[in-house]
């Protein structure tokens, strides 16, 4: 037979924000600050929920936390750094997709729209 459960307990967890993580391939206990801080730095982070606020589509973003977890997944795995480094194509075709995202953010940057927000995004 099943425990009763109390209402309040459920909707007191109900109540509390589901944790969000925008960076693809984390399946560690780090939240999607801590890995931005390790690879960025603190002003990455501060730079990056300044400009959270201001989305309209979000896919630069989804691209830039693609690149991040990219990033995060080689230096965390000793065997996919090797598999890398004996693998030059393979190797090639990592950095080919890094630069691709980073080119298309690029491309969806507006200076003349706002200046400030540019600067931003381009630090």
């Amino acid at each position: 037979m099943n425990a009763p459960t109390a209402l309040t307990a459920l909707l007191s967890q109900a109540a509390e924000p589901a944790r969000l993580r925008e960076i693809p391939y984390n399946y560690t206990s780090f939240s999607d600050r801590e890995i931005v801080i390790r690879l960025l730095g603190e002003r990455g982070w501060t730079l990056l929920q300044s400009l959270r606020d201001e989305r309209r589509t979000g896919r630069s973003a989804r691209m830039l936390y693609e690149v991040l977890g990219d990033i995060w997944v080689v230096q965390r795995n000793p065997y996919l750094i090797d598999d890398l480094l004996d693998n030059p194509r393979r190797r090639g075709q990592l950095v080919e997709a890094l630069n691709h995202r980073l080119g298309e953010v690029g491309k969806r940057r507006t200076p003349d729209v706002d200046a400030q927000r540019d600067a931003l995004v381009g630090e």
